[in-house]
């Protein structure tokens, strides 16, 4: 039985950054040839970055993507090398896997089933190349090749071909004989998802009686998607190796050994590459983190990739820190916290050196001496008061910066509010009052926090972190040029009643039971509240609106599931109807639609939001619904 020594690869690339994207290829091929690999499997788009969204139209994009593959035909003498790029062939383009060896490229294989749903939309660029269909350009194979080591034989699935089920390509591939299969994939994070790529690649295995070897992208490329850096081997119904997801290095290599199955080495579709140099290989396999096995998985992912997530967006964006408007309440103080998470991570995985020259661009890094140094100096949390703020808020979030270090400010900004009061009082002539005036007094204190926070952001050079959850999203409960202000806004894809949970597990559990932050205990005894009307109110954000997990239930009924208002109605009776009136959830329903369709336009103007959950709001990247609309409530009982 034949044997070859294979290796996959992640690696955390940025769009159109030619020589990043290159030197961080390079690295990894160093990393599988010290490995004694036969062959690299190399993430999707690897080349170009994944998410150049509309830049892929550009022949200078595909020039430049060339213009590397020419640059690492050198490195391929010896190591077979897959690798991404976009290709256009009769006026059509296609993602394509080039594969590269013996200094040459050997075949172009491309992608057969375009990943169009959710967060994606490669319909819009690449055309799906038809299973089966075989030709040439620049007299270099390719489409539907497998390709011959000698009498090992392999084929290509790139991401979504794996996921289709009866329709996937390793169907085909196995009735004509592969001895393994490679995917390389641009597979987005989401809750648990990682399960699933381990499952489709232990059945890609045994669909064709061989193995498998799956490589997918890292960290956050450009800007809302976070890639897990999940990399796996698989034989035998078994993983043989996996890299550690949510790594915060470039680059992570895994190899092992495969005994496969030999084949004919000639037939149509057949293109032979050459033979295999026999080579010592050394397995790679890093023993993976006890946190993937954790009863709080999901706390684990939500934290670890948004730290990632915020911390790839700081560097990429060459900004200097992180502020926040520190309110005291769950949604800035989880910010806070997980920007927090972000640096001790980085420094705890690669080390005090490493993250120095990391963060080299930035003027004042070589004056911290320490993780500590650098949260004071890289978050800057401010709180500002009204008179209709309380003591507990305001304790909650001094307590929280003290905890975490950061470099925090209290001021208070009631003139500013009167001030502008006074000129409209005196423009239209009547004095503005809660009874008549309430939803224009509540959003002038949360405007007038911006212009503040945001000076602060200029003077440091540092990213402004919006605070707005997805429950506020879908029901408009945020100000506009409020608390939306920023630039990235990270807990946009999550809920907030899961964010609750999240912020009283951080403070009591932890990441991996160690990692925790003890300063979150205030905020965690206090109910949510935007604090806008006067203290005697004793405004709630649930009795504003409705209980969180009701309106983050309608969310999904109405936007993943896709019911009618009437099926959403009957829903909340059957889940809800022995805990509330008929009256009350009446009342419940006919409010989240009619928020809804009323504040399109404010999901339209969000920061952009990192993608976490299986579904979010954000209409550029997930679910569109039009800015005017008749709207969804007149479709229930009246």
């Amino acid at each position: 039985m034949p044997k070859i020594h294979v290796a996959a690869g992640v690696l955390n690339q940025t769009p159109l950054d030619w020589e990043g994207n290159f030197q961080r290829i390079i690295g990894a091929i160093q990393v599988a040839k010290d490995a004694g690999a036969n062959l690299l499997c190399l993430p999707e788009m690897c080349l170009t970055g994944y998410g150049c969204e509309d830049q892929f139209f550009s022949p200078f994009t595909q020039q430049k993507a060339q213009e590397s593959v020419q640059k690492l035909l050198d490195y391929s003498t010896d190591l077979v090398l897959l690798v991404g790029l976009p290709i256009t062939y009769e006026s059509r383009l296609y993602n394509v896997v080039a594969v590269l060896y013996q200094g040459k490229i050997q075949a172009y294989i491309p992608k057969q089933h375009l990943a169009n749903e959710g967060i994606h939309y490669e319909a819009r660029w690449f055309t799906p190349w038809p299973a089966g269909v075989r030709t040439r350009i620049d007299n270099i194979p390719f489409g539907d090749y497998r390709l011959g080591l000698g009498e090992i034989t392999f084929g290509i699935e790139i991401c979504q071909d794996a996921w289709e089920g009866e329709k996937r390509p390793a169907h085909a591939l196995g009735k004509r004989g592969v001895s393994f299969i490679c995917n390389p994939t641009a597979s987005h994070f989401s809750f648990g998802k990682s399960k699933v790529r381990q499952q489709l690649a232990i059945e890609g295995a045994e669909i064709i009686q061989g193995g498998y070897v799956f490589a997918n992208l890292l960290g956050n490329e450009s800007g809302r998607t976070i890639f897990d850096g999940d990399a796996y081997i698989a034989q035998n119904g078994h993983i043989l190796a996996q890299t550690k997801r949510f790594s915060f290095q470039d680059a992570q290599v895994i190899a092992c050994s495969l005994d496969v199955l030999g084949y004919p080495t000639e037939a149509d579709d057949l293109v032979s590459i050459g033979e295999l140099k026999s080579k010592n290989g050394i397995i790679i396999n890093p023993e993976i983190d006890a946190w993937e096995s954790s009863s709080h998985i999901k706390e684990e992912e939500f934290s670890r990739s948004i730290a990632l997530g915020l911390w790839d967006y700081l560097r990429k964006s060459y900004s200097y820190g992180y502020v926040i408007s520190l309110s005291g309440g769950a949604d800035s103080s989880a910010i806070a916290s997980l920007c927090a998470t972000a640096v001790h991570l980085a420094v705890e995985e690669l080390g005090w050196e490493a993250v120095k020259k990391c963060l080299a661009y930035i003027p004042w890094i070589n004056s911290c001496a320490n993780e500590k140094d650098l949260v004071a100096q890289l978050m800057t949390t401010i709180y500002q008061g009204t008179v209709n703020s309380s003591a507990d808020t305001r304790e909650s979030a001094a307590a929280l910066a003290a905890s975490i270090g950061t470099e925090h400010h209290e001021i208070e900004i009631d003139g500013l509010v009167q001030g502008y009061r006074g000129l409209i009082e005196q423009t239209i002539q009547r004095p503005l009052t809660w009874e008549q005036d309430d939803i224009t007094l509540q959003n002038v204190q949360a405007r007038v926090r911006a212009p503040g926070v945001w000076m602060l952001a200029n003077i440091k050079n540092a990213l402004l972190l919006a605070t707005s959850n997805r429950s506020e999203a879908s029901v408009g409960y945020a100000t506009m040029d409020g608390d939306t202000s920023g630039s990235i806004s990270p807990i946009a894809g999550i809920d907030k009643a899961y964010l609750r949970t999240w912020l009283r597990w951080m403070e009591k559990e932890g990441l991996g039971g160690q990692w925790r932050v003890a300063g979150l205990a205030n905020v965690n005894q206090l109910e949510p509240s935007a604090e806008l009307r006067p203290l005697d109110s004793k405004q709630v954000d649930e009795e504003d609106l409705m209980p969180y997990p009701i309106l983050n239930s309608l969310e999904r009924w109405s936007f993943y599931e896709h019911q009618s208002p009437v099926a959403c109605l009957e829903s909340l009776k059957q889940v809800y109807g022995a805990h509330y009136s008929r009256e009350q959830l009446d009342g419940f329903i006919h409010r989240f639609f009619r928020l809804w369709a009323r504040n399109q336009w404010k999901r339209e103007r969000y920061a952009p939001g990192f993608h976490v959950d299986d579904y979010s709001l954000d209409p550029k990247s997930w679910l569109r619904f039009p800015i005017l609309s008749a709207g969804l409530e007149k479709d229930l009982p009246q």
